[in-house]
């Protein structure tokens, strides 16, 4: 078993935000995926509408798994985010490592990540001390909204930074092919958000009853599901560590990827970090990496494939709590 100084290796990278030239536009991002040097024609992503059980290892085409997998795909989100904040630090902590988007704090200039939706609430008249509803429309409106919906995301801290970028940002939902209707949310905040472990908690709202609606029956249902399938595997989650990881690369169409989870690192108490094969590019910072069999709350984030050059096929993720050690 390698120690932890030999894995903390394996945990350090390319971060994969997708960043755009100064003056780019959303319209302007099928120009990186074109443009791929790490998995050129992306192979191996699997479009969200294509994706079967043929796309599992044969062990496990299952269809609990399946719909599961679908139902992660339902909550995955392209989060745009349209301002750097300058309050970025410098270094990654504890290196001299270049901190992701320091070399363009405090410009206008699009970068795109990847999250997924974890909660949902309404919020009606007379609730919550009359508040109206925060998105920007409102914000400028004479008759803001009295009943809008709050959304919390989990995506990489190194996406959205902090409350002045949450605030610039977008999260595009159901962006499946390119024909899916153009349907976002819209960033307000951050919660628990941590520099070291590169995770952050996104508060985003709207006041499009039937968006909220919808999100709040996917996300009830894709509870359901994860504690079935996380039951059903969860002597079987050593196995073969399959991985599955729902992203926008390049900020375009939503992607689906299968792989093995390979090195898991303790970095205190239950709190771990892993590696992978399960294929990614930039644009896919913030998706979560989900390892079959684990417990509903495994929340780690994707951030980046390692830069160690015996595992050059590796991507790795934040730190989040882990119930299976």
């Amino acid at each position: 078993m390698a120690s932890e100084e030999d894995l903390s290796k394996y945990f350090t990278g390319k971060h994969e935000v997708q960043e755009c030239l100064q003056g780019q536009r959303e319209t302007d991002l099928p120009s990186h995926l074109a443009n791929c040097e790490k998995n050129p024609i992306h192979k191996i992503f699997i479009p969200v509408n294509q994706f079967s059980l043929e796309h599992f290892p044969s062990d496990y085409r299952d269809n609990d798994l399946y719909h599961f997998t679908k139902g992660l795909a339902d909550l995955t989100i392209r989060i745009a985010v349209k301002y750097t904040s300058p309050d970025r630090p410098e270094f990654l902590p504890g290196t001299t490592d270049p901190y992701p988007g320091y070399n363009i704090k405090g410009q206008n200039s699009l970068r795109t990540g990847t999250g997924k939706v974890l909660w949902v609430k309404k919020y009606t008249e007379g609730e919550d001390d009359d508040m109206s509803c925060p998105c920007p429309e409102c914000d400028f409106s004479d008759t803001p909204s009295k009943v809008w919906w709050g959304v919390v995301a989990v995506t990489a801290r190194h996406v959205i930074f902090n409350e002045s970028e949450a605030r610039q940002s977008t999260c595009r939902l159901w962006f499946d092919d390119n024909q899916s209707p153009v349907l976002k949310i819209y960033g307000s905040a951050v919660g628990d958000s941590n520099t070291k472990e590169d995770l952050c908690f996104l508060y985003c709202v709207s006041h499009d009853l039937d968006i909220g609606d919808k999100l709040k029956k996917m996300v009830d249902r894709s509870k359901g599901l994860w504690k079935k399938v996380s039951e059903k595997y969860k002597s079987r989650k050593h196995v073969e560590k399959l991985t599955i990881i729902v992203s926008h690369p390049h900020g375009c169409v939503k992607q689906v990827s299968v792989g093995h989870w390979v090195h898991r690192q303790v970095v205190e108490g239950r709190r771990t970090r892993y590696t992978y094969t399960t294929c990614t590019c930039p644009g896919s910072s913030g998706a979560l990496v989900y390892r079959l069999g684990c417990s509903w709350g495994s929340f780690h984030p994707h951030i980046g494939g390692t830069s160690n050059p015996n595992s050059s096929r590796l991507n790795y993720s934040g730190v989040w709590f882990d119930k299976e050690i």
